[in-house]
């Protein structure tokens, strides 16, 4: 299994981050979770209007950056809370939770409430292995087919999908899953006992995915 975090806000993924969506280097911010009552993974953008209308504050659009071990980096279309005293948190759970988040500002980003849609998440390989390319097509065409089926509710957006578009789905998630298996193999058959583990936690390779 593949450890998926969100990485140091200092960090060389993050760097690439910023590089690939025309940001200068230093802009991630680390933002805090906060638990609120009603907030829905997911749904971050739903979760920050609805705190904004009760409470007060501002919605601040931009990316939350996730780490695939040492295999690719993405960023995906986020909003945190800014509070009426300025402070800036995260009020949606994550999976795998997570105590804070690395998050690139980008106010201009905005989410169409009207329709749903998400956006493509961004998404840099950090292997040279032309299977990841694969993988990423495979992830927008996810996101492709999930839009043309999403509409809005007053609760937020649904999606209702036909048997063949869940079949559809279904096998690029298995096309994905396979892929990724090769790779972390591939990966971790070159590593050495006493090497730094591939996975990207800093132990021995014989102490952590070796053990």
């Amino acid at each position: 299994m593949i450890r998926i975090f969100s990485p140091d806000a200092q960090s060389h993924p993050v760097r690439l981050i910023e590089q690939k969506l025309g940001f200068p280097p230093n802009t991630a911010i680390v933002v805090p979770y906060e638990a609120m009552d009603g907030a829905r993974a997911q749904y971050c953008f739903q979760n920050v209007r609805d705190v904004v209308a009760k409470i007060g504050g501002q919605i601040v659009n931009g990316w939350l950056v996730w780490q695939h071990d040492n295999i690719f980096v993405e960023a995906e279309h986020h909003a945190v809370w800014r509070k009426p005293t300025g402070e800036v948190v995260c009020i949606t759970p994550q999976t795998p939770p997570e105590e804070s988040i690395t998050f690139i500002p980008d106010p201009p980003a905005d989410y169409d409430f009207d329709t749903g849609r998400v956006s493509h998440n961004v998404r840099i390989a950090l292997l040279n292995d032309s299977r990841l390319q694969q993988i990423f097509k495979a992830c927008e065409q996810q996101t492709d087919l999930l839009n043309a089926k999403r509409w809005m509710t007053d609760r937020g957006p649904l999606v209702e999908l036909s048997p063949s578009d869940s079949l559809n789905l279904s096998e690029l998630e298995n096309l994905k899953s396979d892929l990724m298996t090769e790779i972390v193999t591939s990966q971790f058959s070159k590593a050495g006992r006493n090497a730094p583990c591939p996975c990207g936690s800093g132990k021995k390779y014989k102490k952590c995915h070796g053990s």
